[in-house]
């Protein structure tokens, strides 16, 4: 049901929970219509939901063809959501999505990527120093020069560090060494980052996570997007976004400010989930990977490369990163849903869900990817 348009002066933000900064851009109005969805039966909802909706974040081409629809499988709020793919540039993206006001409500407080993880055992630490060790020898990490032990350790890493995942987040030093994580949540990465040389720092868009990670006093926690007043031109080596470019509702804009920041061969590292994966074709609106309406826009390595390229990068690396744990997920998703085959939901055993995961990533259709890139 449409309610009219928004008035231009209207702002479409939630002041307590998500900066305005996220919705400038310069192409899209303001006057867009809205409509109102309503949670499914029996979901606690003290107000509707108001979404807006959009042209293609990419190239703002109005026309696209619907090619899934699909339910918030973690708040269940909203009803059904539509991924549509331009019909210019092929980009998979949500539309209607919810505004700034209401998006807000599909990141509940146990949202895991804001929950610090446990301390690691005595085992992950010795892994993180091999790892470190593997680094310094191949990546430039410092302190250099490296030595005989280093040499030792990082060959011994070469054989007990094998899984993607692990080397998810591998991306080459550039000194000084200035690195900003874009969309840090709890700030895991921003701290070993810190404790591998880099000097690290955090950008999210929760002000109750920034407002936490400050209080700590552990690094610098910015709070926003990019473009950021704080970071200026030329003032970063390395940005990195691990499944948070997704997030965002202009992911153009933001690249082409991450390219801004950067200095000349300063590196960017994305992982995000892959809409062209097996797991999609296999559990369709029960994939894990979906999590809509947070995820914006659904990449595949073509669309990303090229909006990568356009922002100004060199691409280093594209490689698939297999996901066993998503795989159970969604087959879990599947037999509660009562859908899809029955064999899929065998895909619950993790035994069975890795090897599958380990096949995805050979075969080139796995749940995500991970690009490295450069500033030319």
């Amino acid at each position: 049901m449409l309610i009219g348009v928004a008035s231009p002066t209207k702002s479409l933000l939630s002041s307590a929970d998500f900066p305005s900064i996220l919705w400038r851009d310069p192409r899209v109005s303001t006057t867009v219509p809205l409509r109102i969805l309503r949670a499914r039966s029996g979901a606690a909802e003290a107000e509707p939901i108001e979404m807006e909706n959009v042209d293609c974040p990419n190239c703002g081409i109005s026309r696209h063809e619907t090619v899934l629809v699909a339910e918030d499988m973690l708040t269940h709020l909203g009803g059904t959501f539509r991924i549509v793919r331009c019909c210019d540039c092929h980009l998979a993206f949500t539309n209607p999505r919810p505004t700034a006001e209401s998006l807000n409500r599909f990141y509940p407080a146990d949202y895991s990527p804001h929950h610090e993880k446990e301390p690691e055992r005595a085992h992950g630490r010795w892994k993180r120093r091999l790892e470190l060790a593997l680094l310094r020898r191949y990546f430039g990490y410092p302190p250099q020069p490296t030595g005989l032990l280093t040499a030792l350790a990082s060959a011994t890493a070469r054989v007990v560090i094998r899984r993607t995942r692990t080397r998810e987040r591998w991306i080459p030093f550039r000194a000084p060494g200035r690195l900003l994580d874009f969309g840090c949540g709890a700030g895991e990465f921003v701290k070993q980052m810190r404790d591998y040389g880099w000097n690290a720092e955090g950008l999210d868009f929760s002000p109750r996570m920034v407002d936490i990670l400050r209080q700590k006093a552990e690094f610098r926690a910015h709070l926003g997007t990019l473009p950021h007043p704080d970071l200026p031109a030329a003032s970063l080596d390395a940005v990195t976004m691990w499944h948070a470019l997704e997030h965002v509702p202009f992911p153009q804009q933001v690249l082409q400010a991450a390219a801004n920041t950067l200095r000349r061969r300063g590196v960017l590292g994305i992982t995000v989930p892959n809409f062209d994966s097996w797991s999609l074709r296999q559990f369709q609106g029960d994939w894990f990977g979906l999590a809509l309406p947070r995820h914006f826009t659904h990449f595949t390595p073509a669309t990303l490369r090229r909006m990568i390229e356009a922002a100004g990068f060199r691409v280093l690396l594209v490689e698939q990163v297999g996901r066993d744990g998503w795989i159970r997920k969604s087959a879990r998703n599947l037999a509660i849903n009562g859908r899809g085959p029955k064999r899929l939901t065998r895909l619950r055993s993790k035994p069975l869900a890795a090897l599958v995961a380990r096949w995805t990533e050979l075969t080139g259709q796995a749940d995500s990817f991970r690009l490295v890139a450069e500033k030319r």
